[in-house]
């Protein structure tokens, strides 16, 4: 039997490479694709694939908040998220919530495709590059992006991409007064002072946790 696969990502022409992807290969079949997390909760639940390929910063919603809302709807669908992060503290929280695979942007189609035969099959399946993060099973107290929230997590990669308030606010369809907010909010978890630019000056330090 076919499997049938769904896959969303806010970026076209990753998308359409993921779409041609599974309509040509044997043994699958692409059942529909969304551009936003909130776009794909609810196509998801329409649809009801047998996989779900989703890309971890999405607009309105991310992928682990998509699979993480629909693991608790106990549908059918399994998931994988495709992402650019190699983050120890992403990869085990989406093992722990029940999502079964996780590949980054960069892999093959081979990888992909094997992820989905895998996922289909109720089997995890990770990026070989990926693997030795799984080793290390204890948490990393001293780590501080463990209190952020993923959506905090994801406005500090931006903001380590030097991106301004304005410009993640329109990037995430939000306010730039939300974005705003998070930001103090991010500050203060950090422990950071009302130092002028802290919170930037923070994140091009440690652009390496934050891949």
């Amino acid at each position: 039997m076919s499997v049938r696969v769904f896959n969303a990502d806010d970026h076209p022409i990753l998308r359409k490479g993921v779409t041609d992807l599974i309509v040509e290969a044997p043994g699958m079949t692409w059942v529909g694709s969304a551009e936003t997390g909130r776009e794909a909760l609810d196509k998801i639940r329409q649809l009801q694939p047998d996989v779900a390929i989703l890309d971890v910063e999405m607009p309105h919603l991310t992928g682990i908040e998509v699979a993480k809302q629909l693991i608790e709807e106990q549908v059918d669908t399994r998931f994988i998220l495709l992402t650019l992060f190699k983050e120890e503290h992403l990869l085990k929280s989406a093992l722990r919530i029940g999502i079964k695979g996780y590949l980054l942007k960069d892999s093959s189609e081979a990888d992909i495709i094997a992820a989905i035969t895998s996922v289909a099959k109720g089997q995890a399946y990770v990026n070989a590059s990926l693997t030795h993060l799984l080793l290390n099973d204890g948490p990393d107290e001293d780590d501080p992006l463990q209190q952020l929230t993923e959506h905090e997590r994801n406005i500090l990669r931006l903001i380590a991409r030097e991106k301004t308030t304005a410009e993640i606010a329109n990037m995430l369809f939000l306010s730039p007064k939300t974005i705003s907010n998070h930001r103090n909010n991010i500050g203060k978890k950090l422990g950071l002072s009302g130092e002028q630019n802290g919170l930037l000056k923070w994140a091009l330090g440690r652009k390496n946790l934050l891949k």
